[in-house]
């Protein structure tokens, strides 16, 4: 028995690994999409502004990595909670992003993270993934 709690605390902890950390385990699937918004126009606007990517690489980028993802989250919570809902969630703001001499990839993995969270939530395939 002795060998089999360590292997049992691990599995629990393995099962729940979208939620620790992220604060979010007990928010609404609307308010982690919102949220997730939010994070997407804030590391969108930092690539942009102040890295200097242009807007079509920066697109073509998300798009690659996340598209897919994103339009199965998109249209598993359309399907749950209805249109209109998730424009509610959508939030039309972001914060205002500081640019400094490093990248600053904080955004986009709190969108990452959300986005995941999302799929564990929704049972989609994508969610270890990323």
């Amino acid at each position: 028995m002795k060998r089999i709690a360590p292997l049992l605390l691990a599995a629990a902890l393995g099962a729940c690994s979208t939620a620790p950390g992220t604060g979010w385990s007990r928010a609404s699937d609307l308010a982690v999409y919102g949220s997730m918004t939010v994070y997407a126009r804030a590391a969108v606007d930092q690539e942009v502004l102040c890295a200097g990517f242009t807007p079509a690489s920066t697109s073509a980028a998300w798009e690659r990595e996340f598209g897919a993802r994103q339009l199965a989250v998109t249209d598993a919570m359309t399907r749950r909670y209805g249109a209109e809902a998730l424009a509610g969630a959508r939030a039309t703001w972001a914060p205002s992003v500081a640019c400094s001499e490093l990248p600053d990839q904080r955004w986009r993995s709190r969108y990452a993270r959300q986005l995941r969270l999302l799929e564990a939530r929704l049972r989609l395939a994508g969610g270890g993934e990323g």
